[in-house]
């Protein structure tokens, strides 16, 4: 009887990790990401494939990082969040994207103080991305 536990305790266990996996290794990227495109870091090389990170790609990390983030998680469908965490989720990729092509939310992080104003962006972000990935 204690195996038949053991063996379905370590079933839930592994199923658990399993899901939890994606989400936790690419929360690395994604703040990674985040950090470079709101200017809390200034540069993100990988020497071994002679790479830097570009602003572009940054986008396209983070934002390619929080969709399968989002894909991976338990409830994965809009519907079922709560208004407020749809919310909080929308704003993320919505500050991902519009800091870097929409000129006035630039110019509207900018004016809430340099660097402030993207420290907040960044915030909002990581939040989103929790609220994505629970």
């Amino acid at each position: 009887m204690a195996s038949t536990y053991s063996n379905r305790a370590s079933s839930m266990l592994d199923d658990y990790m399993t899901m939890r996996t994606l989400p936790a290794m690419l929360s690395v990227a994604f703040a990674l990401a985040s950090l470079y495109q709101f200017g809390g870091i200034s540069q993100v090389m990988l020497p071994w494939l002679d790479y830097t990170l570009t602003a572009e790609h940054s986008v396209l990390v983070s934002i390619g990082v929080f969709a399968a983030a989002f894909a991976s998680s338990e409830t994965m469908q809009f519907e079922a969040y709560e208004d407020w965490e749809k919310v909080v989720i929308a704003a993320g990729p919505g500050l991902i994207l519009g800091a870097h092509y929409v000129t006035a939310v630039n110019d509207f992080l900018l004016s809430l103080g340099d660097p402030l104003g993207h420290q907040i962006a960044f915030l909002v972000t990581l939040g989103s991305w929790g609220v994505a990935v629970q």
